[in-house]
């Protein structure tokens, strides 16, 4: 049984329609203006440079640099006007039902690293908590160099440490948002990019792994602090939000400097995280339904792994549309990470 289905998530029971909508940009498809509908623009590697993303607080820039497809940005959209502002370190918009955070922190004050995750993530929860959304539903960590260190002082250490402290509290491990936790490169510092709810998603664990918050001693001071997914009941269907998923069976890695052996993995752990999700209907009120992928994206440490395994992204991930970026994983041993969104809405799968 796993921690979400022994303590389940009070929810609203009554949820709305999805509250966005998730549109692919090409860089020459970056307006110099955003509408009043946008919630957060997330604006990829060097497509950056064809805008000012300083200048509205509903942009930020994801130091990844893209190795195929044509996205130069993701666009959330929402179906009604949003408010937007700053506040303190943070940028944010909102729409009644969701908000969108982001923050961008320099290297130089991110030391200690460890005090400054911790910070951050103090503002957030109190950010939040202040503005009505206090149900973080999926994050996106950036960090510079994750890797970097030995044992306990390695960067993705101290920065779950950090992450720990300042989140933990009675009965949190049951309402960990799904995360992603990415080294970038050629960009030291920290983006953060947040969703949060006025609803309580539902934490779904994956019966092939060992629940993150719950991997021993030897991976850290302190457990990594997210869910495998976060399963939203929307009225007009159903939504699974998959964390950053890796070839990990248990807690230990598998098929270390294999990378196309570590991709089957990964495909093989969604596919049982996505059947699991469909079975929570008690958990959440109401029918899952068929969950069909609507897109994925792939973080792979090394360009050069990409001819290797791109055979197989089209037999193991079918249509949907699959971005890969280039970025470091979580362990130094893994070679990619695969992060998904499922939905149970008939309409055929479309760009994210």
């Amino acid at each position: 049984m796993t921690a979400s289905e022994a303590n389940p998530v009070r929810h609203s029971p009554q949820w709305p329609a999805r509250p966005y909508a998730i549109v692919e940009l090409a860089p020459a498809e970056l307006s110099a203006a955003l509408s009043d509908r946008v919630l957060c623009q997330v604006i990829y590697g060097n497509a950056a440079s064809s805008v000012d993303a300083a200048d509205d607080p509903r942009r930020v820039v994801a130091p990844l640099q893209p190795l195929t497809g044509t996205r130069g940005a993701e666009c959330w959209l929402s179906p009604t006007p949003v408010r937007s502002a700053r506040a303190g370190r943070f940028a944010y918009a909102e729409n009644d039902t969701v908000m969108m955070l982001s923050l961008r922190v320099a290297e130089a004050d991110l030391s200690p690293l460890e005090d400054s995750v911790r910070s951050i993530y103090a503002e957030l929860i109190k950010l939040i908590e202040a503005r009505g959304y206090p149900h973080l539903l999926r994050i996106w960590n950036y960090l510079g160099d994750i890797n970097r260190g030995e044992g306990d002082a390695e960067r993705y250490r101290q920065f779950c440490l950090g992450r720990f402290v300042a989140i933990a509290r009675p009965g949190f491990e049951t309402q960990l948002p799904a995360a992603s936790a990415i080294g970038s490169r050629g960009s030291e510092g920290f983006t953060l990019i947040v969703l949060a709810s006025k609803h309580a998603g539902i934490q779904v664990e994956n019966p092939r792994q060992l629940s993150a918050f719950r991997y021993p001693r030897v991976y850290g001071e302190r457990s990594p602090s997210f869910s495998r997914a976060t399963l939203l009941p929307w009225a007009d269907g159903a939504e699974l939000l998959v964390s950053g998923t890796a070839s990990i069976v248990g807690h230990a890695t598998a098929h270390a400097g294999d990378a196309l052996a570590q991709l089957r993995q990964t495909a093989a752990n969604l596919e049982a995280l996505r059947t699991h999700a469909m079975q929570m209907r008690k958990q959440a009120g109401v029918p899952i339904g068929e969950l069909r992928p609507h897109c994925y994206l792939l973080y792979l440490r090394h360009a050069e792994d990409l001819p290797t395994i791109a055979p197989a992204i089209k037999q193991l991930f079918g249509d949907a549309p699959l971005q890969v970026l280039i970025g470091d994983i979580c362990r130094s041993e893994l070679l990619l990470e695969v992060e998904a969104i499922y939905r149970s809405a008939t309409e055929p799968a479309k760009p994210c």
